[in-house]
């Protein structure tokens, strides 16, 4: 397994594993204030890869902003063949997930090696 660091804020993280980019959130809460440095760590991610898994699992909420920011970039995506890839933990993150149909539309994992696995099938 090959790992990158890309980059290394305090608050949003990005590694390249084998290949995919993960952008791991370290808010408990991430909301409109942070939606700025967010889509700047993901549009830094878009330019070079077509497939992104988003790491969750620090997040006890998300904002809608930040989530309707992560719809709207997977659309984009799977017009080129791939997507977004979340992992959460069990708990509020997932109930969240199901509630706003979110995990109909994008793919969600338990952990980075299961996300990693699925894309790589």
């Amino acid at each position: 397994m090959h790992s990158d660091i890309l980059i290394d804020l305090e608050e949003f993280m990005t590694d390249v594993v084998d290949g995919i980019p993960t952008l791991t959130i370290n808010i408990k809460h991430p909301s409109f204030k942070d939606i700025n440095e967010f889509k700047n760590s993901l549009n830094n991610i878009l330019c070079d890869y077509n497939k992104i898994i988003i790491d969750f699992s620090n997040c006890d909420f998300i904002d809608s902003v930040i989530l309707g920011a992560v719809v709207i970039a997977h659309k984009d995506l799977q017009k080129q063949g791939g997507g977004i890839f979340t992992i959460t933990s069990p708990g509020k993150m997932r109930l969240l997930f199901g509630q706003t149909g979110i995990d109909r539309v994008i793919r969600n994992y338990d952990t980075k090696a299961e996300a990693l696995e699925s894309i790589h099938v």
